[in-house]
């Protein structure tokens, strides 16, 4: 589980640091100031959910695995859901608004990622502390 989560967030970090470089780069003079906007919340709210992943990666001795697992499925499809269509909506100017279909995607995102959190204070209430001793 470990290793999954920890390639994840790579991949996610990893992409959140492109796209962050194609907004500023590309897109900056060539979309307006709204989308830019747009697409930059799209990357934010990547970056901060693959930190997000990162957490809960070191987490697993501590949470039960199914809130672990259900956590990261929530959060990873809810950044999919959410930044995705935000990037491909924020350059309409440029593609003609092929993608205006999508405009339903975000909040369903939203609302995996508050789920999410949701899965993760259930999991909370549910901690017990596993004492461990040490021989000297």
């Amino acid at each position: 589980m470990t290793k999954q989560f920890l390639i994840t967030a790579s991949i996610m970090g990893g992409s959140a640091v492109i796209f962050s470089t194609i907004g500023n780069y590309v897109l900056q003079g060539n979309i307006s100031e709204a989308h830019l906007h747009q697409f930059t919340n799209g990357v934010n709210l990547q970056m901060f959910y693959t930190v997000v992943l990162l957490a809960i990666t070191f987490m697993n001795r501590y949470m039960v695995r199914s809130y672990l697992g259900v956590t990261y499925y929530l959060f990873l499809i809810g950044v999919v859901a959410f930044s995705i269509p935000t990037y491909l909506l924020s350059i309409a100017e440029l593609t003609g608004n092929i993608f205006g279909g999508l405009k339903a995607l975000p909040p369903i995102g939203l609302l995996l990622l508050f789920a999410g959190w949701g899965v993760l204070f259930f999991a909370g209430l549910g901690y017990k502390h596993k004492k461990t001793t040490s021989k000297h």
